[in-house]
């Protein structure tokens, strides 16, 4: 059998890459790609008699005439091989990522299996980084010689570099909120996680963090770096997920979390989804390929791996309700990432929490600088009132939070309430509360923290659908 070979060398419990069978094929196809494994190298692979001929090159193709290129041949892959893109997770043969480069037709100029038993192969390449004449000339039993031959296409550059990011900057997907847990194996479910949402750009041991509306927070958070560029080294990528701090329970904390940005204390980047990877926009592919892709990709102290519970939403739900958790996230599994709130992702909450905008604070002779602070969110536009917060403070945390209200106050009211010391509505604050009352008031209100990372024009009232 063709591809005896291929099978005995992989474990297909545990590698994405597909079985070994004859099929038949269109015939004349071929793929290059790009194989980051213990050695760094270009697998160029030519269909011919139901598999694809393969060669690994070391040092990938050249447009240069007078250029020689070692092209070692490897055991025959299966046609279905000719799209496999992917993780070949450690413990594996070729354990690596594996990322096409360029694929398109070929045409042998001689006839096939008499240039293979000769040991010369001439063909034309028609891709769209590689294209003209070359020649595969066979030195021992594995080893070739890939050359360019003379024609239109020679001395072309080629750039054969670690890919770039597909964009630079994009929308986050935002779950819409619901009041009970959806059923079915059509959800994933995922612990909703208290911190700040973070997209991570890297790409050639460099990386960037924007929150959900665009801040740089690349400086914020050292620990998570140093993983997140040693990662940037080896892979191009796109991440989403939640910046964290756990407290000893192991429960994210928000408070906490302001608490260890100031010392640049542990942090953990909680990641749920990948959005691109070695050049390629992943948006497209549903959510259980995409976390595939990322479970096979994140290791480290400070990089976590979000991971799910297919279906058993209400277990999911009743685990995190006992332990005093934020809530659950529930996830359509053949859902696109749009960058847009939509029902295919949906937040259930254990307890009622959202963010809310700081329209003026309060004093009072025992708080004389901040005794509470008088909260809205905007409707049309509108900036409406929804009550005051006057606990989840310490001492600490009121100089601060008047420290930074004192520089933004004003004389025009924002409500008609007296007794208000008004601010320009541009700080957003987290706060916990029992419930609303039928006038949309918050009871029971404690503070959580400040939110650097919201946009005010952004806060509306979380109402929870039917």
């Amino acid at each position: 059998m063709k591809l005896e070979k291929y099978n005995k060398k992989r474990n297909f419990l545990k590698t994405g890459e597909p079985f070994g069978e004859i099929k038949s094929g269109v015939g004349g196809r071929f793929v290059v790609q790009y194989h980051e494994a213990r050695a760094k190298h270009y697998d160029f692979r030519l269909e011919h008699d139901g598999v694809l001929l393969s060669w690994a090159v070391p040092k990938g193709f050249s447009y240069d005439l007078s250029v020689k290129r070692l092209a070692v041949q490897v055991e025959d892959h299966p046609l279905d091989y000719i799209n496999f893109e992917g993780i070949i997770p450690k413990g594996n043969y070729g354990a690596g990522t594996v990322q096409i480069f360029d694929k398109g037709e070929y045409e042998s100029l001689f006839d096939m299996d008499y240039s293979l038993k000769k040991g010369h192969l001439v063909f034309v390449l028609k891709g769209k980084k590689l294209k003209g004449k070359w020649s595969l000339l066979k030195t021992d039993e594995k080893n070739w010689l890939l050359m360019k031959l003379k024609d239109e296409f020679e001395n072309e550059n080629l750039e054969l570099t670690q890919p770039k990011n597909p964009f630079k900057k994009c929308d986050v997907m935002l779950a819409t909120f619901v009041k009970s847990v959806p059923k079915g194996k059509d959800y994933a479910f995922e612990i909703k996680y208290d911190g700040y949402r973070i997209l991570a750009f890297g790409e050639r041991g460099k990386v960037k963090l924007l929150t959900r509306n665009g801040q740089d927070y690349t400086k914020k958070f050292s620990k998570c770096m140093k993983e997140l560029e040693n990662l940037a080294k080896k892979y191009t990528f796109v991440l989403d997920g939640e910046m964290v701090a756990f407290d000893k329970n192991g429960r994210s904390d928000f408070g906490l979390l302001q608490e260890e940005i100031k010392k640049n204390g542990n942090i953990y980047y909680q990641i749920f989804d990948i959005l691109a990877f070695q050049g390629e926009d992943l948006r497209e592919k549903t959510l259980l390929e995409r976390k595939k892709v990322l479970k096979n990709l994140i290791n480290g102290k400070f990089l976590l791996y979000s991971d799910f519970v297919l279906g058993n939403g209400q277990k999911v739900f009743d685990f995190a309700k006992q332990n005093n958790l934020e809530g659950v996230i529930a996830k359509k599994v053949d859902s696109k990432y749009t960058g847009q709130r939509d029902e295919n992702w949906l937040k259930i909450k254990c307890r009622h929490r959202q963010e809310f905008v700081v329209a003026g604070f309060t004093v009072t002779d025992k708080n004389p600088t901040l005794s509470a602070l008088v909260l809205g969110v905007y409707e049309n536009e509108k900036l409406n009132f929804v009550g005051k917060v006057g606990t989840g403070f310490d001492e600490k945390k009121r100089a601060e939070i008047h420290k930074n209200l004192a520089k933004i106050t004003k004389k025009t009211p924002n409500f008609d309430l007296k007794n208000v010391i008004w601010t320009k509505p541009e700080i957003v604050v987290e706060v916990e509360f029992a419930e609303l009352t039928k006038d949309k008031i918050l009871r029971q209100p404690s503070f959580i923290g400040i939110r650097e990372d919201k946009n005010p024009k952004s806060v509306h009232l979380e109402i929870e659908d039917d």
